[in-house]
């Protein structure tokens, strides 16, 4: 009999587009946006709900976009309904996190309609009204659900590019720090962004200012410290790409030079000037997306 040679198709370069690497690089955003906003609503209660009000619905446009993103990649859009509705595969980080979005999304329904109830009772009010009874203890419910669920959304993207091989960098041990860091970076930089016109003038919020260059220096030293540990192999690989290959002028351009250097020098030196704080928000935004990306696609 003769022997049938099973002819096998080479694998592709890699089995994701541009679609979820854009995604990867953006669901960071809401989550930070909020945990940075939450933080934010202790030091600043005057501007608490016209800050809560935009922030929530920047996150729910975000998040919006980041699900549109993931249904267009997967092709059909049944399969973002199967992976929302099927509970059998909790070993599946990726359907757990459409979960998580969608847990998130009906979190920030629910918070938008009682801040919308509480800015028409506080309207005309030297100062918000405080929520009182069964409401407040909802407020509190919700906003630690949310707290709960922004972490998730942050680190989840590490879970589901470590169990693959197109991602290399994202098993290494500074990846899950390295995602949390640049969600939290993205985060405040939008604060930063959302907040003008709503803070009272010269209180720019030195705490949010201390709290920015604290998360860029473990923003640098979890990059350093992943570059200098990880052994030969895959990783290793990757890094070396990063550092000395296809993608050093990014890197060091976009996350190093925009990402970080940019964003110390505005908030040591001209941390008063609105409009270079601005700046230097936008760049955070740039570089934490970059490092992300790549990440992702390393």
């Amino acid at each position: 009999m003769p022997t049938q040679l099973a002819q096998v198709a080479p694998m592709a370069d890699s089995p994701w587009g541009g679609l979820l690497a854009v995604y990867f690089a953006m669901i960071g955003v809401p989550s930070g946006l909020t945990l940075a906003v939450w933080w934010h609503r202790q030091r600043c209660p005057t501007a608490a709900l016209t800050l809560d009000w935009r922030a929530g619905w920047a996150s729910l446009g975000l998040l919006a976009a980041a699900g549109a993103l993931l249904t267009i990649d997967l092709g059909r859009p049944e399969r973002f309904t199967l992976m929302l509705t099927e509970f059998g595969n909790w070993d599946s980080p990726i359907s757990l996190g459409a979960k998580i979005i969608a847990l998130k999304v009906f979190l920030l329904g629910v918070a938008l309609y009682m801040l919308s109830r509480r800015r028409a009772a506080s309207a005309g009010a030297a100062a918000p009204l405080p929520a009182r009874g069964a409401t407040r203890q909802l407020e509190r419910a919700v906003t630690w659900l949310l707290v709960a669920s922004s972490i998730a959304l942050a680190i989840y993207p590490v879970a589901v590019l470590a169990r693959t091989w197109v991602s290399p960098l994202a098993g290494t041990s500074g990846s899950a720090l390295l995602f949390l860091v640049t969600s939290l970076l993205t985060g405040y930089a939008v604060v930063e962004l959302i907040a003008t016109g709503i803070e009272p003038r010269g209180n720019q919020d030195a705490g949010r200012r201390s709290m920015m260059l604290l998360l860029l220096m473990t923003f640098g030293a979890a990059m350093v410290f992943t570059a200098v540990s990880e052994p030969v192999g895959p990783a290793r690989e990757s890094l070396d790409a990063v550092l000395r290959g296809d993608w050093m002028l990014l890197f060091y351009g976009g996350v190093l030079g925009i990402g970080l250097a940019v964003p110390v020098l505005v908030l040591l030196l001209a941390r008063r000037r609105r409009v270079a704080r601005m700046l230097g928000a936008v760049a955070v935004l740039v570089g934490s997306c970059l490092a992300r990306f790549l990440v992702f696609t390393a």
